[in-house]
């Protein structure tokens, strides 16, 4: 007999309020409360990475807690049996010009995306029916720690020192209080992964549209800089057309930029 209960792992977080504010789970669980999940099966489980419960930003910048809490949750992911599992994690294990149809990186020499990587492949051997979100840079104005350019853009370093950012690497800004639309749009698909891609947009173009005092203060050109990311999405026609790859266009997405940090940056 199929379970009615539902569960939301990681509830506590900026994320998990955002998503358990506006729809109701039977189980609100955190990393401390991994006990309530014995014996209980669940007709639905929303699973947080660590990294996107914490910030991505903010755990890379503490390995120890990274570690620690992406061993807890491999621990316990056997205690918890869900029919069906959201597993929201980052777009680290994926390449940087990949859709939902490229395979993940078998492994990383990053130790950080190697943790990703681990988790991404215990949840699907662990679980049947997955779907699999792969958020691109997850920003937020309510929070920092989890985009170090846009935490630089709200609260800029004092002084007149470079800032550490490559002017023409591209960046593909997720917006964490998209998720819950995102996702409950493609639950219904039965597919096993969605990356929410959003046009790119230079860290330059960032800067001009929210700090443009602060342009001045990236690091200078070099070729070797790192190029950012492309990726793209095959099923972005179920948010916009015409069939791009992208959830919005270039013009909503800085729309949506201003919208979200007018009121923070100024």
């Amino acid at each position: 007999m199929s379970s009615p209960a539902t569960a939301f792992l990681g509830a506590s977080t900026l994320l998990g309020k955002y998503w358990t504010n506006r729809r109701h789970f039977d189980y609100l669980i955190d990393k401390e409360d991994f006990q309530r999940t014995l014996g209980h099966s669940f007709r639905m489980l929303v699973c947080l990475d660590p990294a996107v419960a914490d910030g991505p930003a903010r755990m890379r910048r503490t390995p120890d807690m990274d570690e620690l809490q992406t061993y807890q949750l491999l621990t316990h992911l056997a205690d918890i049996k869900p029919e069906f599992t959201v597993y929201v994690t980052t777009c680290d294990m994926l390449p940087e010009d990949a859709d939902e149809n490229t395979p993940p990186f078998e492994k990383s020499n990053d130790p950080f995306v190697q943790r990703r990587i681990t988790l991404y492949r215990e949840v699907n051997r662990q679980y049947g029916r997955v779907l699999n979100v792969h958020l691109p840079e997850i920003v937020s104005h309510e929070s920092s720690g989890f985009n170090d350019l846009m935490d630089a853009m709200i609260t800029p370093p004092k002084g007149k020192g470079r800032l550490p950012f490559a002017p023409f690497e591209k960046r593909q800004l997720y917006f964490s209080r998209r998720i819950l639309g995102d996702v409950e749009r493609c639950i219904p698909l039965g597919i096993h992964s969605i990356i929410p891609a959003m046009p790119p947009l230079t860290t330059q173009e960032i800067v001009q549209a929210l700090r443009p005092e602060l342009e001045d203060r990236l690091l200078d050109y070099e070729p070797d800089q790192p190029k950012g990311s492309n990726r793209t999405s095959i099923h972005s026609f179920q948010w916009l057309d015409p069939k791009d790859g992208y959830l919005v266009t270039r013009e909503d997405q800085l729309e949506l930029l201003l919208f979200f940090f007018q009121s923070v940056c100024t």
